[in-house]
């Protein structure tokens, strides 16, 4: 008999008896079945695999009304002759099989996806690039980090170096973080920080220490992809919170918490991923006392909370954390540049220690040349000079982005207008086909993420975030005259009208009032 190797996800809202199905059709398609085999028997493979006879009759029925199967009364089920693996059925050259993964992979993985939109959607180079995550490269410290990049290969450091085997960090690097972190309000040893491969496997590590499968964790909607992605791949069950111009909405927050259990609560506080907002003191205070009333853990990633233009720098969550029930992540991607993949984890000892283990599960340890460079700008302070340089650059280009939106959406489009970040949140008019502008947008080389990138339940289409990190002020001007450009045109058959924007009274997104950051330069200049 054919062996068949099956393993059914109960868990899955695919009927099982169509899991079979495909199966069976991926081992058709690499040749691993080939045409003219003959399948076992209905009652025969539902005993080898487990499952109800009906469920393989059913799979079968299925294939051979797709034309992969063919059913002879008395003599039993065949694949379909088709091409190169009929010939080797019938006594030709074997062909080259594929290997039939589809059916192999483990639970979690099959329900690994990206949320929303994806990210090869807008692979490539573009002249109007308002993709976030990205980083001015023109003005990056170069001579800075020449140096540094020396420092760490000279001879007198290349030994340690070479022989450095502390999974936690380079501990000059640990260092540094400790002091660096001073400014945010944390006050930590450099036994407390753990160096991880960026924010993104800070998040990871703290899914694979606190989550089983099917434990609800707790996600701003709109929220961090990247966040909601590692908590799919741990089998979580993702819960969205709402987020207003005081960021996650905690009555909300309290309301879930009353009736549900959860394992954890992912924030962006200093800089809300996507939308801009700040978490106000009021409500930081109201998370913190519900994760402590009902004992759940608070996973904040300090996300931009460095490239701030307006108002009074505003201390970290982990700042007024008394209990030790905050996870504090923090990155120099956003800093430097993104694939430098340095960042860390401030955590309580018995946590940090389990987050210790899952790292050198993964892998050993950050590259140790990126960290010696990383403490040599630290200590040197030529990070913190860099960082200044790119807050005045940044503000100037958020104005730009301000006045070029005002100048080029149509009537109805929403924006945020945040103190902090790179990002700016905007919200077409009612009535906007997000998709068919997005197409039209990458077609006249205007490229930014999607707005259901950012939502776990399939919203957001009608929403966008543009960055104004990498183009000058020049370019961000023309690049969202062409934006607008097309939206304008994908609303004139429907009648709507050009004009000024106009602001909603009561935004689903959160949008700060247009007195908030009235000009964002003179503010950036004050800090």
């Amino acid at each position: 008999m054919i062996e068949i190797a099956f393993r059914p996800d109960r868990a899955s809202d695919v009927a099982v008896h169509r899991q079979l199905a495909e199966h069976l059709a991926a081992l058709i398609a690499t040749g691993r079945l080939a045409g003219g085999a003959k399948l076992p028997a209905s009652r025969e493979l539902a005993f080898a695999l487990g499952i109800a006879r009906n469920t393989v009759t059913q799979a079968y029925e299925q294939l051979v009304v797709q034309g992969r199967l063919r059913a002879h009364v008395g003599q039993g089920t065949f694949v379909a002759q088709h091409g190169s693996a009929g010939d080797a059925a019938r006594g030709g050259a074997p062909a080259a099989r594929a290997f039939a993964w589809d059916g192999l992979f483990s639970r979690r993985a099959r329900g690994l996806r990206m949320p929303g939109g994806r990210l090869s959607d807008v692979a490539g180079s573009f002249p109007f690039d308002f993709r976030a995550g990205q980083v001015d490269a023109g003005s990056l410290p170069a001579k800075d980090v020449r140096w540094a990049l020396a420092q760490a290969a000279s001879a007198g450091k290349l030994p340690a170096i070479a022989t450095h085997r502390d999974a936690r960090g380079w501990p000059p690097l640990r260092r540094e973080i400790a002091r660096w972190l001073v400014v945010r309000g944390i006050a930590c040893d450099p036994d407390d920080v753990l160096v991880v491969a960026g924010a993104q496997q800070a998040i990871d590590l703290a899914a694979r220490v606190l989550v089983d499968p099917g434990d609800a964790v707790v996600l701003e909607q709109p929220g961090y992809f990247g966040a909601a992605l590692a908590f799919r791949a741990a089998a979580a069950d993702l819960v969205g919170i709402g987020v207003d111009d005081e960021g996650l909405r905690t009555e909300e927050l309290a309301r879930l918490l009353a009736v549900r259990a959860a394992k954890l609560v992912y924030v962006t506080p200093a800089t809300q991923c996507p939308t801009g907002v700040a978490l106000s003191e009021r409500r930081r205070g109201e998370l913190l006392e519900l994760a402590d009333r009902h004992q759940t853990p608070i996973l904040e990633d300090d996300y931009d909370s460095e490239l701030r233009y307006g108002g009074p720098p505003l201390p970290a969550l982990k700042s007024v954390d008394a209990a030790g029930q905050v996870i504090y992540a923090g990155t120099f991607s956003k800093i430097l540049f993104p694939s430098i993949r340095v960042g860390y984890l401030v955590a309580a000892g018995p946590l940090r220690a389990k987050l210790l283990l899952a790292r050198t599960a993964a892998d050993f340890g950050t590259g140790v040349v990126e960290q010696a460079a990383l403490a040599t700008l630290l200590r040197t302070r030529g990070l913190e000079r860099h960082l200044r340089r790119m807050r005045r650059i940044y503000a100037d280009r958020l104005a730009a982005m301000l006045a070029a939106l005002a100048r080029a959406m149509p009537e109805g489009t929403r924006w945020s207008e945040p103190r902090s970040g790179h990002l700016v949140w905007v919200t077409l008019p009612p009535g906007a086909d997000g998709n068919r502008i997005f197409e039209s947008a990458l077609g006249r080389g205007v490229a930014y993420l999607r707005g259901d990138l950012f939502f776990t339940d399939g919203r957001g289409a009608e929403s966008l975030p543009l960055s104004f990190a990498s183009l000058s002020a020049e370019r961000i001007a023309e690049g969202v005259e062409v934006l607008g450009g097309i939206v304008r045109a994908s609303l004139r058959p429907r009648g709507m009208r050009s004009g000024r924007p106009l602001r909603a009274r009561a935004p689903a997104i959160p949008l700060s009032p247009r007195k908030e950051v009235h000009d964002p330069r003179q503010k950036g200049r004050q800090q």
